[in-house]
Parts: structure tokens; sequence; C-alpha cells
């Protein structure tokens, strides 16, 4: 062992000489070569290319380039978090091809690794929409699914939306969601899941509250919607306000509480319509206004933009987690006991429970 630590420190060393002997050529190659670099500009000898370079990023600028290249050819590309974390996705991405897409997952014609591929992707897409373009601090309520982003048990008749949220996030103080209903939706509902990780599967509902509990509040400033200019009329049944809090705020009419381990909130709203299914129909999602608003920020407060190393590389880690836990990592489930409500055979409807009753909270509703 003392040797082994030996030879670790001589190694170190010699890196360390390494870094120490290129740097110093970098700043000869900067102090010698710039000067004469410059002289040939003034004297319009300067090559049409490197002359917009200097215009686009200026002499600091290019010599910050050149040092870099010179740099990645004796050492190699510059290792960041964002970079180990976007590698460590792809690799992802490969296992899940090899493994998820093949016998062990009864996936064999080349058809189905074809849309399997395909599946990946949507599974990928989704990641990117739930974790690197929106956070818990600054969470939007965006589609779970769509008409081309399909994944898990989407519904024709049905739109969901989905943001992350933690209560850490929130520095303990919680969100608020206010929106508006669709005027023709059948059932609504606001549920809490929790996972094992944070982007993991949500496999247990934590909380939820739907359109039979839900106590209904006054329409915001006018009558008419200023985000789709859709006026309902001023029937305050549509519109909702719902606190989303660790302790209940005093003369709040709807409240789910926030724990620790909740991870997301999904909404539902569901449809019984004739002709074009709504969750193919732009109207339908127009009609449907709604926003979450973290209650520990100050307001007008903005997502950071562009995102540092460190986070992007931390929400990089996220999408792989979320992909990973939806295929790979996913259980094999066993086909005996699926829920009473589920059906094996198409257009064949089982036994419809709801979430919440008494009886029925072991049945797979999920909330819904």
């Amino acid at each position: 062992p003392g040797q082994q630590s030996l030879q670790q420190r001589v190694g170190r060393a010699a890196r360390n000489g390494m870094r120490l002997t290129v740097s110093i050529l970098l700043a000869v190659v900067a102090a010698v070569l710039l000067p004469m670099i410059a002289q040939l500009s003034n004297n319009r000898i300067l090559p049409e290319k490197l002359a917009i370079a200097v215009d686009l990023m200026g002499w600091d600028g290019l010599m910050n380039v050149t040092r870099e290249n010179i740099a990645t050819r004796l050492l190699g590309h510059k290792k960041t978090s964002s970079r180990e974390a976007y590698h460590s996705l792809l690799n992802t991405l490969a296992e899940v091809d090899l493994k998820y897409l093949g016998p062990e997952r009864a996936v064999i014609s080349p058809d189905d690794i074809a849309e399997g591929h395909r599946m990946i992707n949507h599974l990928l897409r989704t990641g990117m929409e739930f974790y690197v373009e929106q956070s818990p601090k600054h969470p939007k309520l965006r589609r779970y699914v769509s008409p081309t982003r399909k994944l898990m048990g989407d519904n024709p008749d049905a739109l969901y939306y989905f943001a992350p949220i933690d209560i850490q996030a929130t520095s303990n103080k919680g969100y608020v969601i206010k929106g508006r209903r669709h005027p023709d939706e059948v059932y609504f509902s606001i549920t809490l899941y929790g996972a094992n990780t944070f982007a993991g599967f949500a496999d247990r509902v934590i909380g939820e509250m739907n359109d039979r509990k839900l106590i209904p509040s006054a329409p915001p400033h006018s009558e008419k919607n200023t985000s789709s200019g859709v006026n309902d009329g001023g029937d305050a049944s549509y519109y909702f306000e719902l606190y989303i809090t660790p302790e209940r705020p005093v003369g709040s009419r709807n409240w789910l509480r926030l724990t620790p381990n909740v991870t997301c909130v999904i909404t539902r709203h569901y449809f019984e319509r004739v002709g074009t299914p709504a969750a193919v129909d732009p109207t339908v999602e127009r009609r449907i206004d709604m926003s979450i608003s973290n209650l520990g920020l100050n307001a007008g407060a903005q997502p950071q933009s562009p995102l540092p190393d460190l986070e992007m590389s931390q929400r990089l880690k996220l999408v792989e987690e979320f992909v990973r836990e939806r295929t790979v990592g996913r259980p094999k489930q066993d086909p005996t006991k699926a829920p009473p409500w589920f059906s094996f055979q198409p257009n064949t409807i089982g036994k419809p429970a709801m979430w919440g009753g008494e009886g029925n909270n072991d049945d797979g509703g999920m909330g819904a």
C-alpha cells in the first residue's frame, strides 16, 4: 500500500508538471505570436477569416480560443460536470437499446425494435421537458403526453399536466396552483406523487383533490381570461386555487399537504365527446389555463439562464434517471396481478375504480 501511494504521488506530480509546462508554453505562444498577428493585422495582411474572428471576439477572446485549442490537442477535451453527465446519459441510452429492446422484454422483430427506439426518444424528450427546461424552483405545468409524444398509459380523451416539485426548493413554504378548468370536463383531479428517487417512477399517491371536493374560487380580474381570451360568462365554478404547503394557510379553500417525499404533481382533465378526441383538439388545451407558483420566491423571480455547469449536470442526471426508471430500471410486471380496471382485450374496459374511495386504495387507480 505504501509503494502504491508513492506511485500515485509521483504520478500526480508528473501530471501537475505537465500542466505547468503546457501553461508556460501557452503563455509564451500568446506573448510572442499575438503581437506579431496584431502587426500583420495593422498591415492588412491578416487573413479574412482571422480578421472576422478578431472582430467578433476581440484579441483577448481569440487568445483564449487559441489557448484552449492547443490545450485540447495536448491534454484532450476539457472535463466538465455537464459533459460527464451527458456521456453518462448516452451510455444509459445505449444500455436501454440493448437490454430493454431485446428478447428479455419480448421485443424481437425489427419493426418492434424500431418502434422501441421511437418510444425511447419520446422518453428522452419528456425528460428534457420536465427536468432540463424547468426545475422545482421554477416549475411549469407541462403536458405529460401529446399527439407526438407518447408514453405509459396515455388517453386520447384526456389531457395530463406535470410539474416537478420539492419542498426544499420552496424554503419549506410550498406552492399554489391557480387556474380555470375547461367547462366541458367530466372529471378533473390534482394528485401529488412520491417515488424512490426524484425523477423515478411515481409509484405512490401522497395526496389528491378531485372536482367533487374542489371548492371554486372567484374569477381573477375579469370574466375574460387574458391568457386564452376565452369568456366563460363569469361562471366562477370553473376557477380554482389550490395550496400545496406543509401546513394549511389560513382562509384557504383547497389544500394538499406538501411533504419531503413528494416529487411531482399531475393534473388530469377527462372528456366525453363525439368527434375529435380532446387530446388532439387545440381548442381544448387553450381553454385549460393553469399556473403553479413557488411561494418561497419573491414575485417576479426568474429562472437562471444560461445554466451553470453544475446545474446542467444535475438536470441531465435527472433526465438519465427518468429514462432508466421507465425502462431497464422498471421491474417486470406480473400479468396475473393486473388491477381490475385493466383489460387484456382490445376495446374492453374492466371494472372502473376511483382512488381514495374506501376499498379502492390498492387497486392501482393511482389518483386518476
